[in-house]
Parts: structure tokens; sequence; C-alpha cells
């Protein structure tokens, strides 16, 4: 399995960490194997993943309160968390560096890379706790990592991502495929409005024509609450969607949602102020703040678990 993943990566000249972990089930010295591979090679990594173009939207952006406040305390946590540790880092450069210390340098990297793969239908906290694992498995590999590079960055992020998409390959198994169509569907529409075709579509989104075109018959005119309890379209949905691809769950967050985080909570090289955002993404000052804002709203929202099953008929999202 490890040869063969090897020798499509060299044939492809590229690679996609949604689709190897889609498609196979990697032990950690697999893994490591392969990111030795890309990294001595150069190889570039194409990410597949389905880009937010605010196409579910919440009315009330209080509806996930709680979330939302868990959240954000927790990125403050790490922003604070990452000052003292660059304090500390900048006394023991010349000493040996223990795995708790590790730990803490590496875990803005686990919520840099939680933001980047969040996408509807998890929980954004779950994630980030994955990805911590996934760090801890990496730095299991430390000193053999040490050997091959000074950046250690590189593989230690990387085990981060595979344990996300590894936990999200896992949690859909135990989604109705149902659920999955919906989602997929909501996507299509969105982009139908602003003008793609149904080739343009399933080229983007990695499936047939035929496959959007069932989904539109099943769910046009159908209104969310008309989903809840009944079982003949959702038979029907399970049907059409027996397995759904991990990368077309679209990502919760957009490009600039992103930027915003990672730099208002120092996930990259430092914490930026509100002037300093405004000034690299060319924004207004006054924007930062609520664009941060809208983000975690963003991120708050879990609509597999929450709208689709339980509160659709209240209508606490529309869909742009």
């Amino acid at each position: 399995m490890l040869r063969r993943i090897i020798d499509d990566i060299k044939k492809k000249g590229n690679f996609s960490f949604e689709k190897i972990i889609e498609d196979n089930n990697l032990s950690d010295d697999d893994f490591f194997e392969i990111l030795k591979y890309i990294y001595v090679e150069n190889i570039p990594e194409i990410r597949t993943s389905v880009d937010n173009n605010d196409f579910i939207v919440l009315e009330n952006e209080n509806f996930y309160i709680e979330e939302k406040d868990i959240i954000k305390s927790y990125l403050e946590d790490i922003k604070e968390k990452y000052k003292k540790c660059n304090k500390s880092e900048n006394k023991k450069e010349n000493s040996k560096i223990e795995n708790e210390e590790l730990i803490d340098k590496y875990l803005k990297v686990a919520v840099k890379e939680s933001l980047l793969y969040s996408k509807f239908g998890f929980s954004f906290l779950d994630t980030v706790q994955e990805a911590t694992l996934g760090i801890m498995s990496g730095i299991n590999y430390y000193d053999r990592i040490m050997e091959i590079s000074k950046e250690p960055e590189f593989f230690v992020k990387n085990f981060a991502v595979k344990y996300i998409l590894e936990f999200q390959k896992n949690l859909l198994k135990d989604i109705k495929a149902s659920e999955l169509s919906y989602i997929l569907y909501l996507k299509v529409k969105a982009d139908r409005e602003t003008g793609k075709n149904i080739e343009e579509i399933s080229r983007q989104m990695n499936v047939t024509s035929e496959y959007i075109e069932d989904l539109e018959r099943l769910f046009d005119g159908i209104k969310p609450e008309e989903l809840i309890g009944n079982e003949e379209i959702l038979e029907k949905a399970d049907k059409i969607t027996q397995m759904y691809i991990l990368e077309n769950i679209p990502k919760k967050l957009n490009y600039l949602d992103e930027k915003i985080l990672v730099m208002s909570y120092g996930l990259e090289d430092k914490v930026y102020n509100e002037k300093e955002i405004a000034k690299i993404l060319n924004i207004s000052t006054h924007n930062v703040n609520i664009l941060k804002e809208k983000a975690i709203n963003k991120l708050s929202i879990d609509l597999l678990k929450n709208e689709f099953t339980r509160n659709t008929e209240e209508k606490d999202y529309i869909i742009n």
C-alpha cells in the first residue's frame, strides 16, 4: 500500500492529503514515510476542499452563543499561551525541549489547521482535540524528523491534518447519507445562483452531473422543515448518496475568515492588531472585528447535528 501511494504521488507530481486519507487506512509509521518522501522530493500539495461562499448564514447570530463563547475563550487562551511560549523559548534557546513544551509550542499549529479544515457537520472544538492528538503523535517522531530537517513544523503540522481527516472520515460513517445529500444540495443551489452551470459544479465537486440532477429533483421545492421525519424523501436521498466524498463537504470559513482569525490569535508568526490586519488584508479597520465575530459565528455552526436533525423548523439559517 505504501509503495502504491508513493508511486501515485510520483506519477501525478502532486498530492492531496484528503484523497490519501479518504482512500487509505494509514498507520502513523506509514504516514511518516509518506511525509519523508513528500518533503525530500518537495512535492506540492493540492488542497481539494470545497470553499465556503457563505451559502449558509445564521439569521440569529446568537443562536449558538454558548458554543461561540467557548470558541472565543479557547482562542484567547491559545493567544496567551503563544505569548508565554515565545518568552520561554527565548530563555531556552540552547537547552533540550521536553515533549510537553513541544506540545505547547505546536498547539497553535493544531488550532490553525483545525480552522483550515473546519467543515459543516463537524464541531470545531472536537476537530481541535483530534488535531492536538495528531501533534502529540508527530512529536513522537521528533528525533527522526530532526535528522531529516531542522524545520520540523511541516511534519508535525501534517500529523495534525492526518488526525483531523481521519476523525472526519470516521464520523461520516455514522451520518446518514441523506443528511450529507442535503448539505451538497445546498451548495449546488448556492453555486447555481452565482451563475455556474451543472458541468462546472460537477467538475468542482468531483461528482457526476447525473448525481446533481438527482439531488435537485429530490430536494427542489421541499422546505427544510418538510424533511423532518419524512422517511420517503430521506430513503431516496440515502439511495442517491451511498458514499460521500470527504473533500466535498464545504468548509465553514472562506480565505478572509481564515486569515483574520489566524492573525488575530497569533496562530502563525505573531499576534496582529486590528490596524495591522486591515493594512495587510486591504480592508477597513472598522471591519476587522466585525469579520472576526462573523468568522467565529461560522465556526459555531453544526448544521448536520442541529439544524438538519432538530431545529430546522425554526429556520435559524438561510441559504445565500
